[in-house]
């Protein structure tokens, strides 16, 4: 009797595999935001057409990668976070499976072009649908710049039930709000269709408030001791004025381990 198991090919289990990590553009969106966080980036740019279908584009001036890294980092499981199992128990970032930049570079058309700091040189790698195309030398800034083209372009029944642009815009904005309002401390600035929608600068050291120089409404961090708890325990979190004011909870976030959660109040 002829065999039946086999192995997949490798494309093939990184489509399958980018459904669990990618189901909408703004997944795509919070993986790349957090992984620009992760490389120490002290401002994220985000820019979007079309909800993200067409383009997604996440500029940052983190550590940037060598250019053996800029190749290595699309392929499933490779990462620089931990080395052992150990390392599990001591994480201080958002990701460490490596399996994000593959799943995305598995469904669509991937630019990235990426400088170290000590490097003369940057390198300008290129991903179409888990397939490496090329590599080569570019000049651009300290940091990395991704271009996430063409989402599920080679999936056309996942790409067909995508929602309207207008929908995915929303969920980019609601994504991009929550990444941004845990992570004070990074300036984060987001586009549609290469037009402002949100400049979020850095929280200054003394803590002082900033402001979301697109909509002018104040966002002020403030530090508030727990009642009847000791006094190095505290919260710390975004309180709006009352102009700013939504109808109804679901607009409210609560943050922990620099995390955004909903919180919803009956």
């Amino acid at each position: 009797m002829a065999d039946r198991i086999r192995l997949l090919p490798e494309v093939v289990a990184n489509q399958i595999a980018a459904g669990e990590v990618v189901n909408r553009p703004a997944s795509v969106v919070k993986e790349m935001m957090e992984n620009a966080i992760d490389a120490g980036a002290r401002c994220v740019k985000v820019n979007f057409r079309d909800g993200g279908k067409e383009l997604i584009q996440i500029v940052d001036d983190g550590c940037g990668m060598s250019p053996i890294d800029a190749r290595m980092a699309f392929d499933r499981h490779a990462t620089s976070k931990i080395r052992s199992v150990e390392d599990i128990y001591d994480l201080h970032t958002f990701g460490f499976r490596g399996e994000a930049l593959a799943s995305i570079a598995a469904v669509a058309q991937v630019e990235l072009r990426t400088r170290q700091a000590d490097d003369e040189m940057g390198t300008l790698t290129e991903i179409n649908g888990g397939r490496f195309v090329s590599q080569s030398p570019v000049m651009c800034p300290v940091g990395s710049q991704f271009f996430v083209r063409n989402l599920f372009y080679n999936v056309p029944a996942r790409r067909r039930f995508l929602e309207k642009s207008t929908t995915s815009a929303s969920q980019i904005r609601s994504e991009f709000q929550r990444v941004a309002l845990c992570n004070p401390q990074i300036a984060f600035e987001l586009y549609a269709n290469d037009a402002p929608v949100y400049t979020l600068a850095a929280r200054s050291p003394d803590g002082s408030s900033t402001s979301w120089d697109a909509t002018s409404s104040r966002i002020c961090w403030r530090s508030m001791p727990t009642p009847r708890s000791p006094a190095w325990r505290a919260i710390s979190g975004v309180r709006p004025p009352p102009s700013g004011a939504m109808p109804t909870s679901t607009s409210s976030s609560t943050d922990a381990t620099s995390r955004a959660r909903t919180l919803r109040v009956p």
